[in-house]
């Protein structure tokens, strides 16, 4: 929304409108959606964090950070604690929780917040975009696969091409 904001009198600009729309269908739901999926996959891993970036300074707790609080697929420690340390930001402080409050109840009612963003496509032409991008994407594969060059044909892991013979 900010990279694409629209000027707006002398000195002002707004927001995106296009991107705002998008955002707050979807908001909605997506951000209780990934939040739960997040605390579901990570969880503790966001609560025994260390206190303070200090901490990686100190001599005798530095190795048992790297040992301990290293990530899989060989991230080290300080990225994965960063890492972990925004996700927390997100989701288990205050700003978390608000923002939650804030997709589930002021955004609008779910029907309305819908029904917005449908006439707004239809009314500044964009509804026709939006079905013409999902006509291009349907037309680019068939029964038979992709229909364009440059994406991976996955015949050769597919079971029932196997045992079909083909």
């Amino acid at each position: 929304m900010a990279r694409n904001a629209v000027p707006l009198g002398t000195g002002y600009v707004m927001p995106d409108p296009n991107t705002a729309w998008v955002f707050r269908s979807f908001g909605q739901h997506c951000y209780a959606i990934v939040k739960g999926i997040i605390e579901q996959v990570v969880g503790s891993g966001l609560i025994y964090l260390n206190s303070h970036a200090v901490d990686f300074r100190s001599p005798d707790l530095r190795p048992y950070l790297d040992k301990y609080v290293r990530g899989s697929g060989g991230m080290q420690s300080v990225d994965r604690v960063k890492l972990l340390k925004l996700l927390w930001d997100a989701m288990g402080t205050e700003f978390g929780g608000r923002h939650e409050l804030y997709e589930r109840n002021w955004t609008g009612s779910d029907e309305a917040t819908r029904a917005d963003a449908y006439i707004i496509a239809r009314e500044t032409g964009r509804l026709d975009a939006f079905k013409g991008f999902a006509d291009q994407c349907l037309s680019e594969y068939d029964l038979d696969g992709w229909t364009i060059p440059g994406y991976v044909d996955r015949s050769d892991v597919n079971l029932f091409t196997k045992l079909n013979g083909k």
